[in-house]
């Protein structure tokens, strides 16, 4: 009898502790999820004001060398593509009709985050001076969709509003 009191108390305590382990390790994960959030939330807003000047901001004499500097900031996927669209029409019609672009970010937001993603609404305005040296203004809303790899958030995607 004693001995199966002995053995009833510890599968109690065997499963007791795999319960424990269990809640003790989703409440790790959650914090984990949580604190990642939160590093996103605070970084991705700053970054992007201080980035999308760089990726859509140029000049016609330094254009290449500018979206050069630019492509370390982009992920692999959306810089292959990137790259494909400045090489065949920015730069072409930049150096054609002498463009000067400059881009002032006037505000950004926060749309979602994850640990390991997020995406910001960015509102821009933007000034183009050709040719005739006559500026032209618009303003942009953009989403910028960055991915985390490795500690080096990428921006993963930009599409207009």
């Amino acid at each position: 009898m004693r001995a199966k009191l002995t053995t009833l108390l510890i599968g109690l305590l065997a499963v007791a502790f795999v319960a424990l382990a269990a809640v003790g390790g989703s409440l790790y994960w959650n914090h984990v999820l949580q604190r990642g959030q939160q590093i996103a939330r605070d970084t991705l807003p700053g970054l992007a004001a201080q980035q999308i000047p760089k990726v859509f901001g140029y000049d016609y004499q330094t254009v290449e060398r500018s979206l050069m500097e630019t492509y370390p900031m982009l992920a692999p996927d959306f810089r292959h593509q990137f790259e494909q669209d400045a090489t065949a029409k920015v730069i072409p019609e930049a150096r054609k009709r002498q463009l000067v672009v400059q881009i002032n970010v006037v505000g950004v937001g926060v749309m979602s985050v994850e640990r390991e993603s997020g995406s910001v609404l960015v509102y821009m305005n933007r000034t183009v001076t050709g040719k005739s040296r006559e500026p032209l203004y618009d303003g942009s809303r953009l989403r910028v969709d960055y991915r985390k790899f490795g500690n080096d958030w990428l921006i993963s995607a930009i599409k207009p509003i």
